[in-house]
């Protein structure tokens, strides 16, 4: 399973990487832009996310990765942090201004061509033909889960995705709007596997306010989501079922 960031996997399909997992697959969750800032010149941006955090720069990264070695452990799952920097702390190659300047930009810019070819290059060695490889879907438009999805493509084998959680939830009409032919993957995820995925996002307790008020209202959330079917697997071609 492919993360942008830390808890994204664990966000958007908890539940089925720990079912997975029960049933005796290997599963890995490897978050490609799990670096550290390149430097302390930090964008107003960047500040800001700081301060809504309670944390800053390699504080901040340190204390994520703890947070996700903790969710991972509750799902089961191998990790794997790669060093491609959050795009927050990225800046344009050109100009060496911030690459995003507030959520307008995180959620409308582009993913950076060479940031693309890097990841899909990194994967093709690092994947043998067995792997089964799920990426993002991209759904929201965030750089980097797009930068990841395309890498992904690039690859050109079989791919399952996820459902990009939250943003799903602005985009219902996913994958109606889709010209690709998506097919989504039935899954029976049962109460263990959704107490094990809400015990996973609560791992991330530098997140929670961002998407939830409180604890309670993150596990009826994910209850009403997975109830309503979310957190499986999609697919446009044929592979393997996990």
């Amino acid at each position: 399973f492919l993360s942008p960031h830390f808890d994204d996997v664990a966000l958007s399909c908890g539940g089925l990487v720990w079912d997975l997992a029960q049933q005796g697959h290997r599963v890995e969750i490897w978050t490609l832009m799990g670096g550290f800032p390149p430097d302390a010149n930090y964008s107003g941006f960047a500040q800001q996310n700081h301060l809504r955090w309670g944390l800053s720069g390699e504080t901040a990264i340190r204390i994520r990765r703890a947070e996700d070695h903790a969710a991972c452990q509750s799902l089961g799952a191998q990790l794997r942090h790669f060093e491609w920097p959050d795009a927050i702390y990225r800046r344009d190659s050109g100009s060496g201004e911030p690459l995003v300047i507030d959520n307008d930009t995180l959620f409308g810019t582009p993913p950076e061509a060479c940031l693309v070819e890097e990841i899909s290059g990194m994967l093709q060695e690092a994947l043998t033909n067995e792997v089964v490889l799920v990426s993002p879907a991209g759904i929201g438009s965030h750089i980097d889960h797009l930068a990841v999805t395309r890498a992904s493509e690039k690859l050109g084998k079989a791919l399952f995705y996820y459902a990009d959680y939250p943003y799903i939830l602005k985009h219902p009409d996913w994958p109606a709007n889709q010209d690709e032919g998506f097919e989504k993957r039935a899954h029976t995820l049962s109460e263990d596997a959704l107490q094990h995925w809400q015990d996973a996002v609560l791992a991330y307790p530098s997140q929670i306010g961002d998407f939830w008020g409180d604890m309670a209202a993150l596990r009826l959330a994910y209850r009403n989501y997975m109830v309503g079917g979310g957190g499986r697997l999609w697919h446009k071609d044929t592979a393997s079922e996990p």
